[in-house]
């Protein structure tokens, strides 16, 4: 796999073959979201665990205590802005659940309330939600798919607490976690690793839900902006076979509380509430309180989110009910659990009990949604050439791809003196997003190549560095088809930064091949790699003053000489001077 770096002048990074698929960036999720602390306990695992105070490092050897002070966290330390944690540690405090973690956490303060966010790698994040959200109990199959919708929601969801520095909430809010996970839990996670489900080459909005009652809805009549084909009302005999009418009683002043607090407008002296509007599902979408002549309409939705902040999901589980009154009491009879959108975990674990597998489970509650580890379910626009095949989604991208794509492959093979052995399918994305769904790189990333395929983010994005960036790809698909088996990664890699001639990245250090290979194989941070491929190119450039382009071109082909391979001895750094 190659990669292209958009930042920074350098833009071509090799891969080798082995290396595995770019991992997504870590999850960051606020804990203990619903609690106001104004002080907790942080304690050291059964393994190793450190705190990180104003820059300094330690060994968290024994519980440390802090405290919020306004903007700021006190500890016996003094205060300070914030306060890290990393490895296996315990948070704790008075009236919580203490939150056992594996990982990383920073504690900040803010208005006099402490602030919890810790990163977790996207599949130890599914794992915990997956807990969360079923805690382990269902068949296999059943969390297997519960996972790759969890999954799935993860990745579309990933912006939404963003403006408040974090990714995702701890509560139903986003997914319910708990982090301590189950044997079956992590098996099911393991077993579908990286498996999202994709609609039209986006990772689908995977909702899901306790029980849909026999007909699930639609997200569209839900939440309008989440309308899509994988997500519509359809019966669910599976569920039939296993939900429950449920029946709930709520007094007129309990109601009115509810309504209150959640802020919503309510009739002084209201006799009556009743259903207006249905979904085409049977639910109920639109009510009415009473008042004499005067009518307030009020949203199911709205009433159901306002008992449940008040008084807990239980009271008023769906939105599938009927009302009766009696006196100053509101009687609500109905079924299933949750909105009903998506994936019905009863069902599901139905299903798995009757032999479906979590793929047949999938293509049950999302039908259409493509599952798969990368971008699915994209229109391609494709032009085939005699020097390489172009494949578009957006059809303005199609000339000007062309265009930069024939001048930049002119220009590579004239550069290098050398003819590419491959035919390159050069793949344009249509937006960032669905570039780093399909190839899991960071957004440093320009471009991606597997074998003769070239995938690139979208030339609006790439603006005047779509030219360069195709050239980068394009030599290293040359350097790659002439160079001899065995080549070493630091010296094919130098080369293309030789020959692509652009303004070169200074290496902090002079390193030696076989370190440059680790980092670049290590797939390290922006910084590291940016240092590694500088040294590369320092290298090839002496070997070039040295011994002439010429000859440089010619142990790619042939191979380097022994006493060339070890340009600079395994393991030594040395400051470039």
């Amino acid at each position: 796999m190659r990669i292209s770096i958009t930042r920074g002048i350098l833009p071509a990074l090799l891969l080798a073959s082995a290396v595995a698929r770019a991992q997504p960036p870590d999850v960051r999720v606020r804990l203990l979201t619903l609690y106001r602390l104004t002080e907790a306990t942080v304690t050291p695992g059964s393994s190793a665990s450190t705190v990180t105070i104003e820059g300094k490092s330690a060994a968290l050897a024994a519980s440390l205590a802090i405290k919020a002070g306004g903007n700021s966290v006190v500890t016996a330390e003094g205060p300070a802005a914030e306060v890290t944690f990393a490895g296996d540690f315990e948070i704790t405090s008075a009236g919580v659940r203490p939150e056992h973690v594996h990982g990383r956490a920073a504690i900040s303060a803010q208005d006099g309330l402490l602030r919890i966010v810790a990163r977790f790698p996207v599949e130890e994040y599914v794992a915990m939600a997956l807990q969360g959200e079923t805690a382990g109990n269902m068949p296999p199959q059943a969390l297997k798919a519960m996972a790759v919708a969890i999954r799935s929601y993860t990745a579309h969801f990933r912006d939404r607490h963003k403006t408040e520095g974090f990714d995702f909430c701890d509560t139903t809010h986003c997914q319910f976690l708990r982090t301590e996970v189950t044997p079956p839990v992590r098996f099911a996670v393991q077993q579908t690793s990286g498996e999202l489900l994709w609609d039209r080459g986006t990772p689908l909005a995977a909702y899901y839900h306790k029980a849909c009652g026999g007909q699930t809805e639609s997200a569209a009549t839900v939440w309008p902006d989440q309308k899509s084909p994988a997500l519509p009302a359809h019966d669910d005999p599976y569920c039939v076979r296993s939900a429950q009418t449920w029946r709930s009683e709520i007094t007129r002043a309990d109601l009115n509380r509810a309504l209150s607090n959640a802020g919503l407008r309510v009739p002084a002296q209201w006799s009556q509430i009743v259903i207006t509007q249905r979904t085409p599902s049977g639910r109920a979408r639109t009510l009415h309180l009473i008042a004499g002549s005067s009518e307030v309409p009020l949203s199911a939705s709205s009433l159901r989110f306002a008992v449940g902040r008040t008084f807990g999901w239980s009271r008023l589980k769906s939105d599938w009910y009927e009302i009766a009154q009696q006196g100053d009491l509101i009687v609500f009879t109905g079924k299933g659990v949750g909105h009903g959108v998506g994936m019905c975990q009863t069902g599901a674990e139905e299903m798995a009990r009757e032999g479906k597998s979590y793929r047949e489970i999938l293509g049950f509650y999302y039908a259409g949604a493509a599952l798969g580890r990368s971008a699915q379910g994209m229109n391609w626009i494709t032009r085939q050439t005699p020097s390489f095949d172009l494949r578009v989604v957006n059809s303005d991208d199609m000339a000007v791809a062309q265009e930069a794509a024939g001048a930049a492959l002119e220009w590579a093979e004239q550069r290098s003196g050398m003819a590419i052995a491959v035919h390159p399918v050069i793949q344009v994305y249509p937006t960032v997003a669905m570039f780093r769904d399909s190839t899991g790189e960071p957004g440093w990333v320009a471009a991606s190549t597997r074998g003769n395929r070239i995938r690139l983010q979208p030339p609006g994005v790439l603006a005047g560095r779509l030219s360069g960036v195709l050239r980068h790809e394009l030599l290293h698909l040359i350097v790659e088809g002439n160079a001899r088996t065995g080549t070493p990664l630091w010296f094919r890699e130098g080369l293309v930064v030789l020959l692509a001639g652009d303004e070169e990245p200074v290496p902090r250090m002079r390193m030696s091949g076989r370190e440059i290979d680790r980092v670049i194989e290590g797939r390290r941070s922006q910084d590291e790699m940016q240092q590694a491929y500088g040294a590369a190119l320092a290298l090839v450039r002496d070997l070039e003053r040295t011994h002439g382009r010429a000859q440089v071109i010619a142990w790619l082909r042939g191979g380097l000489p022994a006493e060339v391979g070890e340009v600079v001895p395994s393991g030594i750094f040395r400051q470039a001077q």
